[in-house]
């Protein structure tokens, strides 16, 4: 693994559980465009970022959504298979 990819599990998981610690405090999540960029390319791969912002959706609701930590709706799953958007699973 090169260092590059080490340090994009770390940006992941910074990410991913710092919503999780916001809403179990409670708080207002907050997450830098840097971070909510490239972890939105790591789950989407770099061709399928532009469908997200079709949605409209900020990086941390997109976050929750793809992560599983909140479920998508009829509506919202229905835009997804309309745009074609695959995200890579997490376990």
């Amino acid at each position: 693994m090169l260092l590059s990819e080490f340090l994009l599990t770390r940006i992941v998981e910074v990410a991913v559980h710092g919503l999780d610690l916001a809403d179990a405090l409670g708080r207002e999540p907050w997450l830098t465009s840097s971070a909510g960029d490239a972890v939105t390319e790591l789950l989407l791969g770099a061709e399928q970022t532009a469908a997200v912002r079709t949605l409209g959706w900020s990086q941390p609701h997109f976050l929750r959504k793809a992560t599983g930590r909140e479920p998508l709706d009829e509506e919202e799953a229905a835009q997804i298979e309309q745009l074609s958007i695959r995200w890579l699973a997490l376990g």
